[in-house]
């Protein structure tokens, strides 16, 4: 009914609509994305050649021990935001470089594809290896052929175009089929029941018998692009809808003394940009409409920065409009910039740890770190 835009509750949908269409216009007039789609949606064979995808991401292993950070419980959470949260596999290099070894990861969406493959153990140039040796097919499996029967019996069944599966077995060949309770690192994620409305916390400790596939399929499971995933009868999707910065699983464990959070796809500092003068221009609603539609996220955000006070340090390596709209996808169907992001992720975790490199004044001289994690560059045994 035309009445339900009037609803006080409906109001965000209606104003994120706005933003949508604002989104698809930009869809519309960028042929490079439009290519990237039809490549990995639908791939032509012998015209759709994979393209090389260069390995050869980090400089030389540096070691730049953090000292400051020796002996302390340290956190980490990536935030949602599709493929820009490949530069967590930077940051897993930056940390390995200071030595650092995390005592828990909390991830969302995109953050934990990469945050599960830190969890189980590889190390940042395994992360970047295999996910660099993706093929589209090896993580998409739309289901076109059934379209038409969720048309015909008016879309009865229908969660998302995408199963997910994929990614899921993917994961899990290439992770042992390592449940969530066996991770080298503990891992938090965060699923959003959409049975019962609530926001519920998986992982090592709350689903320990979930392997890390099947967390990372629950985790790309996107209302109506990818179909919900079903847990002990409720069906469940991607947390990051409602929270997009998963902090809430080290806050309550309340032992962490320094935690580090990867932001791409919330404003800098978690703080909304300022329109100011928005009704004075034209088209200014849909300012509003992207204004009110990150404000959620964004406040739960900032809930999480004010809780954690000076034990939060930000990493962002990329500016929010690089992951916004069309390239929230085209991130995830175009792995050609992930070494890039890769590098740039590696650059801001490398200068966020920078800090943390000297010793305290007064300290005793630390004596040498034993159990060193291994050089980026090894391979498991």
């Amino acid at each position: 009914m035309a009445l339900d835009a009037l609803d006080p509750f409906n109001v965000k949908g209606q104003l994120d609509r706005l933003e949508r269409v604002r989104g698809g216009l930009a869809v519309a007039t960028d042929l490079g994305f439009l290519r990237n789609a039809r490549r990995a949606l639908l791939p032509l064979p012998i015209v759709d050649r994979p393209d090389p995808v260069r390995a050869d991401v980090f400089p030389p292993f540096e070691s730049r021990p953090a000292l400051r950070l020796r002996g302390k419980r340290v956190g980490v959470v990536g935030s949602g935001g599709s493929g820009a949260c490949v530069t967590l596999v930077g940051v897993a290099r930056a940390f390995e470089e200071a030595g650092i070894r995390p005592a828990a990861i909390s991830v969302c969406s995109g953050s934990a594809l990469w945050g599960a493959m830190w969890a189980a153990g590889l190390s940042a140039a395994e992360m970047a290896e295999f996910s660099l040796a993706w093929r589209p097919q090896d993580y998409l499996d739309i289901q076109w052929g059934r379209l038409p029967r969720f048309a015909l019996s008016a879309m009865r069944g229908f969660t998302g175009l995408a199963k997910g599966q994929a990614l899921r077995r993917l994961f899990d060949r290439r992770l042992w089929h390592m449940a969530a309770g066996e991770t080298e690192i503990p891992l938090h994620t965060m699923a959003f029941n959409m049975d019962r409305g609530r926001l519920e916390h998986f992982g090592s400790k709350a689903t320990p018998d979930l392997t890390l596939g099947e967390l990372v399929r629950i985790a790309v499971a996107l209302p109506m692009l990818v179909e919900a995933v079903r847990v002990e009868g409720d069906l469940y999707v991607d947390g990051g809808v409602v929270d997009a910065f998963p902090a809430e699983p080290l806050i309550e464990d309340g032992r962490f003394d320094n935690v580090f959070g990867l932001n791409v796809l919330l404003p800098p500092g978690l703080e909304a940009e300022d329109i100011s003068g928005w009704d004075a221009r034209r088209l200014g609603f849909l300012d509003a409409g992207h204004q009110i539609a990150m404000s959620g996220h964004l406040e739960l955000a900032r809930r999480s920065r004010r809780r954690l006070g000076k034990r939060l340090t930000l990493i962002e390596p990329v500016e929010p409009s690089e992951a916004r709209g069309f390239a929230f996808y085209d991130l995830f169907l175009d792995r050609r910039r992930w070494p890039e992001l890769m590098r740039r992720g590696y650059d801001a975790a490398a200068e966020a740890l920078a800090p943390f490199r000297t010793r305290p004044r007064g300290g005793r001289r630390p004596a040498a770190a034993r159990g060193a994690v291994r050089a980026a560059d090894g391979r498991r045994s």
